[in-house]
Protein backbone atom coordinates (compact mmCIF):
# COMPACT_ATOMS: atom_id res chain seq x y z
CA UNK A 1 0.00 0.00 0.00
CA UNK A 2 1.32 3.52 -1.04
CA UNK A 3 1.63 6.31 1.03
CA UNK A 4 -1.37 7.83 -0.68
CA UNK A 5 -3.81 5.05 -0.08
CA UNK A 6 -2.73 4.17 3.62
CA UNK A 7 -3.26 8.21 4.50
CA UNK A 8 -7.22 7.11 2.89
CA UNK A 9 -7.24 3.80 5.33
CA UNK A 10 -6.40 5.88 8.14
CA UNK A 11 -8.57 9.20 8.27
CA UNK A 12 -11.87 6.34 7.01
CA UNK A 13 -10.98 4.17 9.92
CA UNK A 14 -13.25 5.14 13.08
CA UNK A 15 -11.73 3.86 16.86
CA UNK A 16 -14.35 4.33 19.19
CA UNK A 17 -13.71 3.22 23.07
CA UNK A 18 -17.09 2.01 23.77
CA UNK A 19 -17.14 -0.38 20.31
CA UNK A 20 -15.28 -3.90 21.19
CA UNK A 21 -15.66 -4.68 18.21
CA UNK A 22 -13.34 -2.21 16.94
CA UNK A 23 -10.00 -3.72 18.92
CA UNK A 24 -11.19 -7.72 17.10
CA UNK A 25 -11.24 -5.52 13.35
CA UNK A 26 -7.54 -4.14 14.03
CA UNK A 27 -6.30 -7.20 15.00
CA UNK A 28 -7.58 -9.11 11.96
CA UNK A 29 -5.85 -6.38 9.66
CA UNK A 30 -2.68 -7.56 8.48
CA UNK A 31 -1.43 -3.95 7.16
CA UNK A 32 -2.33 -2.35 10.63
CA UNK A 33 -0.79 -5.30 12.64
CA UNK A 34 2.18 -4.93 10.70
CA UNK A 35 2.15 -0.66 10.83
CA UNK A 36 1.32 -1.55 14.95
CA UNK A 37 4.78 -3.63 15.02
CA UNK A 38 6.48 -0.93 12.99
CA UNK A 39 5.47 1.44 14.93
CA UNK A 40 6.49 0.03 18.44
CA UNK A 41 9.87 -0.93 16.62
CA UNK A 42 10.19 2.62 15.67
CA UNK A 43 9.37 3.64 19.44
CA UNK A 44 11.88 1.63 20.95
CA UNK A 45 14.44 3.22 18.82
CA UNK A 46 13.27 6.46 19.74
CA UNK A 47 12.88 6.28 23.01
CA UNK A 48 15.41 9.43 24.27
CA UNK A 49 12.52 11.25 22.88
CA UNK A 50 9.78 9.07 24.87
CA UNK A 51 8.02 10.49 27.77
CA UNK A 52 8.43 7.03 29.48
CA UNK A 53 11.78 7.27 29.53
CA UNK A 54 14.50 5.10 28.13
CA UNK A 55 13.80 1.83 26.21
CA UNK A 56 10.55 2.25 26.98
CA UNK A 57 7.18 0.97 24.99
CA UNK A 58 3.87 1.28 25.45
CA UNK A 59 3.64 -2.28 26.88
CA UNK A 60 6.13 -1.18 29.43
CA UNK A 61 5.38 -0.59 33.07
CA UNK A 62 6.10 2.63 32.98
CA UNK A 63 3.11 3.05 30.18
CA UNK A 64 0.68 0.82 32.44
CA UNK A 65 1.75 2.50 35.50
CA UNK A 66 0.72 5.99 33.73
CA UNK A 67 -2.37 4.36 32.49
CA UNK A 68 -3.10 3.76 36.03
CA UNK A 69 -2.27 6.70 37.32
CA UNK A 70 -4.09 8.67 35.56
CA UNK A 71 -7.18 6.78 35.53
CA UNK A 72 -7.09 6.85 39.43
CA UNK A 73 -6.57 10.68 39.32
CA UNK A 74 -9.75 11.01 37.41
CA UNK A 75 -11.54 8.72 39.34
CA UNK A 76 -10.56 10.50 42.66
CA UNK A 77 -11.98 13.64 41.03
CA UNK A 78 -15.25 12.35 40.06
CA UNK A 79 -16.07 10.66 42.99
CA UNK A 80 -15.25 14.28 45.14
CA UNK A 81 -17.24 16.12 42.38
CA UNK A 82 -20.58 13.76 42.50
CA UNK A 83 -19.69 14.13 46.43
CA UNK A 84 -20.66 18.03 46.41
CA UNK A 85 -23.17 17.50 43.46
CA UNK A 86 -25.09 14.27 45.11
CA UNK A 87 -25.06 12.26 42.10
CA UNK A 88 -23.44 8.57 41.73
CA UNK A 89 -23.00 6.25 44.61
CA UNK A 90 -23.35 9.50 46.84
CA UNK A 91 -27.63 9.44 47.75
CA UNK A 92 -27.22 13.13 49.24
CA UNK A 93 -24.88 15.72 48.36
CA UNK A 94 -22.88 17.53 50.97
CA UNK A 95 -25.26 20.33 51.60
CA UNK A 96 -27.93 17.27 52.56
CA UNK A 97 -26.07 16.54 55.67
CA UNK A 98 -27.18 18.08 58.55
CA UNK A 99 -25.59 18.15 62.35
CA UNK A 100 -26.87 18.94 65.59
CA UNK A 101 -25.80 22.44 66.57
CA UNK A 102 -26.08 24.84 69.53
CA UNK A 103 -27.50 28.35 69.00
CA UNK A 104 -25.12 29.21 72.27
CA UNK A 105 -21.43 28.32 72.35
CA UNK A 106 -20.72 29.91 75.51
CA UNK A 107 -22.91 26.94 77.05
CA UNK A 108 -22.08 24.14 74.76
CA UNK A 109 -20.36 22.52 72.04
CA UNK A 110 -21.84 19.58 70.44
CA UNK A 111 -18.32 17.38 69.84
CA UNK A 112 -19.69 14.39 67.97
CA UNK A 113 -22.75 12.64 66.72
CA UNK A 114 -24.25 9.83 64.92
CA UNK A 115 -25.72 10.46 61.45
CA UNK A 116 -27.85 7.95 61.30
CA UNK A 117 -29.94 8.98 64.16
CA UNK A 118 -29.60 12.75 63.74
CA UNK A 119 -32.18 12.97 60.65
CA UNK A 120 -35.05 14.91 60.42
CA UNK A 121 -37.10 12.47 60.26
CA UNK A 122 -36.03 10.94 63.70
CA UNK A 123 -34.83 13.89 65.09
CA UNK A 124 -36.90 16.41 67.87
CA UNK A 125 -35.30 19.95 69.14
CA UNK A 126 -34.44 19.83 72.50
CA UNK A 127 -32.83 22.33 75.08
CA UNK A 128 -29.77 21.33 77.50
CA UNK A 129 -29.62 23.75 80.69
CA UNK A 130 -26.20 23.52 82.67
CA UNK A 131 -26.51 25.09 86.39
CA UNK A 132 -22.33 24.44 86.57
CA UNK A 133 -19.54 23.39 84.81
CA UNK A 134 -17.08 20.91 86.57
CA UNK A 135 -13.69 21.85 87.70
CA UNK A 136 -10.37 21.06 88.47
CA UNK A 137 -8.96 21.70 92.38
CA UNK A 138 -6.17 24.06 91.95
CA UNK A 139 -3.42 25.00 94.66
CA UNK A 140 -2.80 28.47 93.75
CA UNK A 141 0.68 29.77 96.18
CA UNK A 142 1.17 33.56 97.65
CA UNK A 143 2.53 36.13 95.22
CA UNK A 144 6.29 36.41 96.29
CA UNK A 145 8.91 39.11 95.12
CA UNK A 146 10.32 36.84 91.80
CA UNK A 147 13.91 38.47 92.38
CA UNK A 148 13.83 37.93 95.49
CA UNK A 149 17.07 36.11 96.87
CA UNK A 150 16.15 32.17 97.58
CA UNK A 151 18.30 32.02 100.80
CA UNK A 152 16.90 35.11 102.01
CA UNK A 153 13.31 34.44 100.78
CA UNK A 154 14.41 31.44 103.52
CA UNK A 155 13.91 28.49 101.50
CA UNK A 156 16.27 25.58 102.56
CA UNK A 157 19.74 25.40 100.47
CA UNK A 158 20.08 21.85 99.20
CA UNK A 159 18.04 19.09 98.50
CA UNK A 160 14.32 19.50 98.95
CA UNK A 161 11.59 17.10 98.98
CA UNK A 162 7.92 17.26 99.19
CA UNK A 163 4.95 14.96 99.36
CA UNK A 164 1.55 15.12 97.25
CA UNK A 165 -1.48 12.59 97.87
CA UNK A 166 -3.85 12.15 95.22
CA UNK A 167 -6.61 9.69 96.15
CA UNK A 168 -4.56 8.13 98.90
CA UNK A 169 -1.62 7.23 96.87
CA UNK A 170 1.66 9.24 97.82
CA UNK A 171 4.39 10.98 95.55
CA UNK A 172 7.70 12.29 96.50
CA UNK A 173 9.14 15.00 94.89
CA UNK A 174 12.44 15.86 94.66
CA UNK A 175 14.42 18.98 93.69
CA UNK A 176 17.50 21.03 94.44
CA UNK A 177 17.42 25.27 96.17
CA UNK A 178 20.95 27.22 95.60
CA UNK A 179 22.25 30.25 96.78
CA UNK A 180 22.62 31.92 93.91
CA UNK A 181 18.40 30.77 93.24
CA UNK A 182 15.95 33.76 93.35
CA UNK A 183 12.51 32.77 94.37
CA UNK A 184 11.06 32.35 90.73
CA UNK A 185 13.72 30.07 90.13
CA UNK A 186 12.70 27.73 93.11
CA UNK A 187 9.09 27.85 91.95
CA UNK A 188 10.06 26.28 88.47
CA UNK A 189 12.34 24.19 89.17
CA UNK A 190 9.41 22.83 91.89
CA UNK A 191 6.87 23.08 89.17
CA UNK A 192 9.50 21.43 86.45
CA UNK A 193 10.07 18.24 89.02
CA UNK A 194 6.02 18.03 89.30
CA UNK A 195 5.71 17.83 85.61
CA UNK A 196 8.74 15.70 84.87
CA UNK A 197 6.81 12.78 86.91
CA UNK A 198 4.26 11.07 84.52
CA UNK A 199 2.61 9.17 87.33
CA UNK A 200 0.75 12.13 89.27
CA UNK A 201 -2.59 13.37 88.27
CA UNK A 202 -1.19 16.89 89.28
CA UNK A 203 -0.03 19.99 87.06
CA UNK A 204 2.38 22.54 88.28
CA UNK A 205 3.06 25.85 86.63
CA UNK A 206 4.35 29.39 87.45
CA UNK A 207 2.18 33.00 87.35
CA UNK A 208 3.86 35.86 86.78
CA UNK A 209 2.68 39.20 87.54
CA UNK A 210 5.46 41.68 85.99
CA UNK A 211 3.70 44.76 87.02
CA UNK A 212 3.85 43.93 90.26
CA UNK A 213 7.11 41.67 89.92
CA UNK A 214 5.67 38.66 91.97
CA UNK A 215 5.17 34.90 90.86
CA UNK A 216 3.11 32.23 92.48
CA UNK A 217 3.37 27.98 92.44
CA UNK A 218 0.24 26.81 90.71
CA UNK A 219 -0.78 23.26 90.94
CA UNK A 220 -3.63 21.74 89.66
CA UNK A 221 -5.56 18.21 89.64
CA UNK A 222 -5.30 17.31 85.84
CA UNK A 223 -8.48 15.98 86.03
CA UNK A 224 -12.19 17.93 86.52
CA UNK A 225 -14.25 16.65 89.05
CA UNK A 226 -15.15 15.61 92.75
CA UNK A 227 -12.96 12.18 92.86
CA UNK A 228 -13.99 11.72 97.01
CA UNK A 229 -16.85 13.94 98.03
CA UNK A 230 -15.72 16.10 100.82
CA UNK A 231 -12.32 15.86 100.68
CA UNK A 232 -9.91 17.55 98.00
CA UNK A 233 -8.46 15.41 95.12
CA UNK A 234 -4.86 15.83 96.34
CA UNK A 235 -2.59 17.58 99.25
CA UNK A 236 0.81 18.74 99.30
CA UNK A 237 3.53 19.15 102.18
CA UNK A 238 6.68 19.49 103.20
CA UNK A 239 9.46 15.86 103.46
CA UNK A 240 12.64 18.01 103.47
CA UNK A 241 13.33 21.77 103.66
CA UNK A 242 10.05 23.94 103.94
CA UNK A 243 9.02 24.66 99.83
CA UNK A 244 5.71 24.02 100.75
CA UNK A 245 5.23 26.18 103.68
CA UNK A 246 7.08 29.63 102.22
CA UNK A 247 5.14 29.54 98.63
CA UNK A 248 1.81 28.33 100.26
CA UNK A 249 1.14 26.27 97.94
CA UNK A 250 -0.75 24.00 100.19
CA UNK A 251 -3.89 25.86 100.19
CA UNK A 252 -6.50 24.70 98.20
CA UNK A 253 -7.93 28.30 96.37
CA UNK A 254 -10.49 26.46 93.91
CA UNK A 255 -12.02 23.56 94.60
CA UNK A 256 -13.17 20.71 92.23
CA UNK A 257 -16.81 20.35 91.29
CA UNK A 258 -18.98 18.32 89.26
CA UNK A 259 -21.05 19.36 86.05
CA UNK A 260 -24.60 19.73 86.98
CA UNK A 261 -27.26 19.60 84.03
CA UNK A 262 -30.85 19.00 82.75
CA UNK A 263 -31.76 18.13 79.35
CA UNK A 264 -34.93 18.76 78.93
CA UNK A 265 -37.07 16.99 75.77
CA UNK A 266 -40.31 18.09 76.07
CA UNK A 267 -40.14 19.29 79.90
CA UNK A 268 -37.47 19.95 82.47
CA UNK A 269 -35.55 16.86 83.22
CA UNK A 270 -33.54 15.52 85.92
CA UNK A 271 -30.72 17.23 87.16
CA UNK A 272 -27.43 14.99 85.64
CA UNK A 273 -23.84 15.31 87.32
CA UNK A 274 -20.57 14.30 85.50
CA UNK A 275 -17.30 15.10 86.33
CA UNK A 276 -16.04 15.72 83.23
CA UNK A 277 -17.46 18.30 80.70
CA UNK A 278 -17.66 16.03 77.80
CA UNK A 279 -21.02 14.52 78.39
CA UNK A 280 -23.63 12.27 76.50
CA UNK A 281 -27.06 13.98 75.92
CA UNK A 282 -28.29 11.06 74.00
CA UNK A 283 -29.95 10.52 70.54
CA UNK A 284 -26.06 9.43 69.38
CA UNK A 285 -25.01 13.29 69.96
CA UNK A 286 -21.79 14.20 72.65
CA UNK A 287 -21.14 17.84 73.50
CA UNK A 288 -19.05 20.02 75.76
CA UNK A 289 -20.36 22.10 78.14
CA UNK A 290 -18.67 25.54 78.41
CA UNK A 291 -20.25 27.84 80.69
CA UNK A 292 -23.62 27.97 82.54
CA UNK A 293 -27.66 29.05 80.56
CA UNK A 294 -29.42 27.12 78.73
CA UNK A 295 -29.43 26.42 74.87
CA UNK A 296 -31.27 24.81 71.80
CA UNK A 297 -30.42 21.74 69.90
CA UNK A 298 -31.43 21.53 66.62
CA UNK A 299 -30.43 19.99 63.00
CA UNK A 300 -28.00 22.42 61.19
CA UNK A 301 -25.96 22.61 58.31
CA UNK A 302 -23.07 20.10 58.66
CA UNK A 303 -20.27 23.19 57.95
CA UNK A 304 -17.54 20.13 58.49
CA UNK A 305 -19.11 17.88 55.73
CA UNK A 306 -19.05 20.75 53.24
CA UNK A 307 -15.60 21.93 53.99
CA UNK A 308 -14.48 18.66 53.93
CA UNK A 309 -15.89 17.84 50.69
CA UNK A 310 -14.77 20.99 48.51
CA UNK A 311 -11.04 20.38 50.34
CA UNK A 312 -11.42 16.55 49.03
CA UNK A 313 -12.20 17.98 45.21
CA UNK A 314 -9.36 20.66 44.99
CA UNK A 315 -6.90 17.88 46.35
CA UNK A 316 -8.03 15.65 43.70
CA UNK A 317 -7.95 18.41 41.03
CA UNK A 318 -4.17 18.96 42.15
CA UNK A 319 -3.89 15.43 42.03
CA UNK A 320 -5.08 15.20 38.49
CA UNK A 321 -3.18 17.85 37.09
CA UNK A 322 -0.03 16.36 38.46
CA UNK A 323 -1.19 12.85 36.82
CA UNK A 324 -1.38 14.58 33.80
CA UNK A 325 2.22 16.30 33.46
CA UNK A 326 3.69 13.67 34.76
CA UNK A 327 2.25 10.69 32.13
CA UNK A 328 2.48 13.41 29.45
CA UNK A 329 -1.21 14.06 28.68
CA UNK A 330 -0.87 17.32 30.01
CA UNK A 331 -1.55 19.40 27.01
CA UNK A 332 -5.16 18.90 26.27
CA UNK A 333 -6.16 17.73 29.46
CA UNK A 334 -4.53 20.49 31.18
CA UNK A 335 -6.51 23.47 29.16
CA UNK A 336 -9.65 21.42 29.52
CA UNK A 337 -9.37 21.84 33.31
CA UNK A 338 -7.87 25.59 33.29
CA UNK A 339 -10.62 26.67 30.76
CA UNK A 340 -13.11 25.46 33.43
CA UNK A 341 -11.27 27.16 36.24
CA UNK A 342 -10.58 30.03 34.64
CA UNK A 343 -14.41 30.71 33.78
CA UNK A 344 -15.58 30.52 37.62
CA UNK A 345 -12.53 32.11 38.97
CA UNK A 346 -13.72 34.87 41.13
CA UNK A 347 -16.93 32.73 42.31
CA UNK A 348 -14.44 30.17 43.73
CA UNK A 349 -12.27 32.95 45.06
CA UNK A 350 -15.23 34.08 47.09
CA UNK A 351 -15.20 30.97 48.54
CA UNK A 352 -11.22 30.96 49.50
CA UNK A 353 -10.36 28.65 46.44
CA UNK A 354 -7.84 30.13 44.14
CA UNK A 355 -5.13 29.33 40.74
CA UNK A 356 -1.66 28.73 41.57
CA UNK A 357 0.53 30.00 38.35
CA UNK A 358 0.78 25.98 37.41
CA UNK A 359 -2.80 25.36 37.23
CA UNK A 360 -3.27 23.82 40.41
CA UNK A 361 -6.02 25.49 43.49
CA UNK A 362 -4.94 26.07 46.24
CA UNK A 363 -7.21 27.07 49.86
CA UNK A 364 -7.67 29.49 52.47
CA UNK A 365 -9.51 27.62 54.86
CA UNK A 366 -10.00 30.41 57.34
CA UNK A 367 -12.52 31.87 53.89
CA UNK A 368 -13.41 28.11 53.21
CA UNK A 369 -14.69 28.17 56.50
CA UNK A 370 -16.28 31.30 56.73
CA UNK A 371 -17.46 30.49 53.35
CA UNK A 372 -19.44 27.32 54.68
CA UNK A 373 -20.66 29.31 57.82
CA UNK A 374 -22.09 32.03 55.54
CA UNK A 375 -23.63 29.38 52.70
CA UNK A 376 -21.62 30.57 50.39
CA UNK A 377 -20.68 27.15 49.56
CA UNK A 378 -24.11 25.71 49.60
CA UNK A 379 -24.99 28.94 47.30
CA UNK A 380 -21.82 27.67 44.71
CA UNK A 381 -23.11 24.14 44.64
CA UNK A 382 -26.28 24.11 44.31
CA UNK A 383 -26.81 26.88 41.60
CA UNK A 384 -23.58 29.30 40.92
CA UNK A 385 -21.14 26.38 40.09
CA UNK A 386 -23.32 24.12 39.35
CA UNK A 387 -21.55 24.31 35.31
CA UNK A 388 -18.25 24.32 37.02
CA UNK A 389 -18.76 20.93 38.95
CA UNK A 390 -20.24 19.12 36.06
CA UNK A 391 -17.60 20.39 33.75
CA UNK A 392 -15.38 18.39 36.16
CA UNK A 393 -17.25 15.21 36.21
CA UNK A 394 -17.64 15.47 31.96
CA UNK A 395 -14.01 15.62 31.83
CA UNK A 396 -12.59 13.40 34.87
CA UNK A 397 -15.60 10.65 34.06
CA UNK A 398 -13.98 10.63 30.45
CA UNK A 399 -10.34 10.12 31.18
CA UNK A 400 -11.34 7.58 34.31
CA UNK A 401 -12.97 5.77 31.22
CA UNK A 402 -10.20 5.37 28.71
CA UNK A 403 -7.08 7.06 30.43
CA UNK A 404 -4.75 5.88 27.77
CA UNK A 405 -6.66 7.74 24.83
CA UNK A 406 -5.23 11.16 26.70
CA UNK A 407 -1.48 9.87 26.72
CA UNK A 408 0.94 11.77 24.71
CA UNK A 409 3.07 10.10 22.62
CA UNK A 410 2.99 12.38 19.96
CA UNK A 411 6.75 13.47 20.73
CA UNK A 412 7.78 10.17 19.17
CA UNK A 413 4.63 9.09 17.04
CA UNK A 414 3.05 11.72 14.98
CA UNK A 415 6.64 12.81 13.49
CA UNK A 416 7.19 9.22 12.31
CA UNK A 417 3.90 8.78 10.43
CA UNK A 418 3.93 12.36 9.63
CA UNK A 419 7.43 11.77 7.79
CA UNK A 420 6.35 8.78 6.27
CA UNK A 421 2.73 8.13 5.70
CA UNK A 422 0.54 11.56 6.62
CA UNK A 423 0.92 14.68 4.27
CA UNK A 424 0.14 17.06 7.12
CA UNK A 425 0.75 17.81 10.99
CA UNK A 426 -3.14 17.76 11.62
CA UNK A 427 -3.59 14.12 10.41
CA UNK A 428 -0.26 13.04 11.94
CA UNK A 429 -1.99 14.92 15.59
CA UNK A 430 -5.06 12.41 14.54
CA UNK A 431 -3.15 9.26 14.14
CA UNK A 432 -1.25 9.64 17.33
CA UNK A 433 -4.35 9.36 19.54
CA UNK A 434 -6.02 6.54 18.06
CA UNK A 435 -2.28 4.97 18.15
CA UNK A 436 -2.29 5.12 21.59
CA UNK A 437 -5.45 3.25 21.24
CA UNK A 438 -4.08 0.67 19.58
CA UNK A 439 -1.20 0.36 21.79
CA UNK A 440 -3.26 0.08 24.96
CA UNK A 441 -4.97 -2.52 23.32
CA UNK A 442 -1.59 -4.44 23.06
CA UNK A 443 -1.09 -4.20 26.63
CA UNK A 444 -4.18 -6.12 27.67
CA UNK A 445 -4.33 -8.70 25.18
Amino acid sequence: MDAKNWRFFVIGTTFRAGNSGWASSLQRNTSFQNMNMGMQNSLTNRSRNNIFGQNTAPTSPAFRNAVTQLGNSASSLLQSVNNIRGVGNNAASSFESRRPVADNADVLNVRTFDANRARPANFTNFSVEVEQVATAQQNEGAALSASRNATAAGFTLGTNRIAITVDNRRFEVNFNVSAGDTTRDVQQRIASAINNRNDIAVTASVSNDTTAGTSSLVLQSSATGVANEGQPNFTVSDVIGNAVEITRVSETTQEAQNAQFRINRGSQGSLQTSRSNNVNLGSGITAELTGTGTTEISLGRDETAQVNAFRNMVNSFNSMIRSARESGSGGTLERDLNAATQAFRLSLSRLGISMNPNGTMRIDETQLQQAAESGDLERFGRHTGTNFLNRLARTSESVSRNPAAFLDTRSSVSSMFDSRFLSNPHQASRFSRTANAGMLFNTLR
